[in-house]
């Protein structure tokens, strides 16, 4: 190991904490904070420089935390402002008419979800709301993957019915097709 690696070994010893804990005040995110600093830390192994004294080092570390903490944040607006501006172009389009039509259709569907038996009602949820797969609610409800499957199987009939959406018959996340 040369100097520089060892100034840098010495200060993530003894300075991780405090890089995190100026990651963690500039991004409120325990993982995230901790993704940086040790980002930080990889980039500068990984650069050929010679940095020698961890006197030198430490001022270099919090400006390079920094940095990476305000490229993140800067990169999370951009990903709102595009989701913003896609929901946005998503119902623009539509009349005041169109969108409580849409209302109306997604508060029967979960009123009918409500009316539904207990156990039927939480394989709905768990299998579109959660996006858990036939195998996983078995395991979670005790029951068979072929019940799960028949509870899919019923309340999609009983969707279809009540709120005449037709639903293409299709292999979901390791389900078999429904009939």
């Amino acid at each position: 190991m040369n100097n520089s690696q060892n100034a840098i070994t010495v200060i993530y010893r003894e300075h991780w904490q405090k890089l995190y804990i100026h990651a963690y005040n500039l991004l409120n995110d325990e993982e995230s904070a901790k993704d940086v600093v040790n980002d930080v830390f990889c980039s500068v192994l990984e650069s050929n420089e010679r940095l020698t004294t961890e006197e030198d080092l430490l001022p270099l570390f919090f400006v390079m935390v920094r940095n990476r903490c305000i490229d993140q944040i800067r990169h999370q607006n951009v990903v709102h402002k595009n989701a913003e501006r896609y929901l946005e172009e998503l119902y623009s389009g539509w009349t005041v008419k169109e969108y409580r039509e849409y209302e109306d259709k997604i508060n029967r569907m979960q009123e009918s979800i409500r009316q539904m038996a207990p156990q039927m009602r939480t394989v709905v949820e768990e299998f579109f709301l959660n996006e858990k797969k036939c195998a996983e609610i078995s395991e979670k409800l005790c029951i068979s993957d072929n019940t799960v499957r028949t509870h899919i199987a019923r309340a999609l009939k009983i969707l279809r019915k009540q709120l005449t959406i037709f639903f293409k018959k299709k292999s979901y996340r390791g389900c078999h097709q429904f009939q």
